[in-house]
């Protein structure tokens, strides 16, 4: 299993924006309340989320071949979602200090560890978005064993099914015995790393020729129609945090699903609009986007937080047309160079000791990455 089409999967990284911006209308209200009605349909937007951390495990399992240099697979993982998380984490900082800052929880968020944290004061510290990046940041520590475990599985998609199984009745007992421990589950990176091993399976499968049988349309419409069961029974039974861990893994196999459809159909030669430069080009701000809105969000929010009817709607658009251009900026200005020159500096010094020894081996045994950057949140 260590060739691998050296294929960019453009649709994957147009996805991305979808799921960011669906995070995104689910913490507008935060800011502009007036539009919680308008934008009820992602009132269940947190599990964006968990699309992003099965799509991390895939992308990086599908591009990993026997020839990968751990040293090097660390050094762009930390050229990718450290500049940016730093920054948006300044920028923060720098609002905070204005109405008074707790600087007990900066430690924990610069390290990128307060997701372990059931504070919420701690995990949702700063930009609260970032919590999601603690949680790449176990999973990437547990990947390169974790992948040499999973892909001695015979049957992957029996192992995920299994796998989500087991993570859903552990909830389900853990929640019920301590009904607290709910809102923990969400965030806490060891139970969330369900889904990021989902992905590294779907990945697995997909490697070694499985499709998974639907044209990505109708991957699509289960995706939809999940979340609008997971929206409705939600809203019905009037669900807070504590079950906002059991909505996530209700969505990882569909979402898993999605991935492999999108994933299949390009491989196999079909065309996607999610694949077009346009949505490529949205997907790659996607990252931005996904910590930058939070920032912005709290730096209006004194401004706007009152606003009802049309006002509050016409803001609202300008505020996402604002996010968006904001997050494009930001790529470009910013976290697309400083990666690039961090990945320089981490990267290319582990290059070179193994430059003589890569030069002789066949060709096709080492693959490119699947992009220039692992599709997160």
């Amino acid at each position: 299993m260590s060739v691998v089409k050296p294929v960019q999967l453009k649709a994957l990284t147009g996805l991305r924006f979808v799921a960011a911006a669906v995070v995104l209308l689910h913490h507008l209200p935060l800011a502009l309340p007036g539009l919680l009605g308008i934008v009820y349909v992602a009132q269940a937007g947190y599990v964006g989320v968990t699309f992003f951390f099965v799509l991390s495990g895939f992308v990086l399992a599908y591009g990993w071949t026997s020839t990968s240099r751990i040293s090097e697979f660390y050094g762009r993982r930390a050229a990718r979602i450290y500049p940016l998380h730093a920054l948006t984490a300044l920028a923060m900082l720098l609002m905070l200090l204005r109405s008074g800052l707790d600087w007990s929880a900066l430690p924990f968020n610069l390290a990128l560890v307060q997701a372990w944290s059931p504070d919420a004061a701690v995990h949702l510290s700063f930009v609260g978005a970032s919590w999601s990046l603690s949680c790449e940041v176990f999973f990437y520590a547990c990947f390169p064993l974790l992948f040499a475990v999973l892909q001695r599985a015979m049957h992957p998609i029996r192992w995920a099914v299994g796998i989500i199984a087991c993570t859903l009745g552990l909830g389900v007992l853990a929640s019920g015995l301590w009904p607290s421990l709910g809102e923990y589950l969400y965030h806490v990176p060891l139970f969330r790393l369900t889904d990021f091993a989902v992905g590294i399976l779907i990945a697995l499968a997909v490697r070694q020729g499985w499709r998974v049988g639907v044209r990505p349309i109708a991957a699509a419409a289960l995706v939809i129609s999940t979340y609008l069961l997971v929206l409705v029974v939600q809203t019905a039974g009037r669900t807070g945090a504590q079950q906002m861990w059991l909505f996530s893994a209700i969505m990882v196999l569909p979402f898993g699903l999605l991935i492999a459809a999108f994933a299949g159909h390009e491989l196999d030669g079909g065309r996607s609009l999610f694949a077009s430069r346009r949505a490529v080009a949205l997907g790659q701000w996607s990252f931005a986007l996904y910590l930058v809105h939070g920032v912005i969000l709290a730096a209006l929010h004194d401004h706007v937080h009152g606003l009802r009817g049309a006002p509050a709607f016409v803001v609202g658009v300008a505020v996402v047309a604002l996010i968006i251009t904001s997050s494009w900026l930001v790529y470009s200005l910013y976290e697309r160079p400083v990666e690039l020159w961090a990945r320089r500096r981490l990267v290319t010094r582990v290059r070179r000791p193994a430059a003589s020894t890569a030069s002789t081996s066949s060709h096709g045994s080492r693959v490119p990455p699947l992009s220039s950057s692992t599709p997160l949140p």
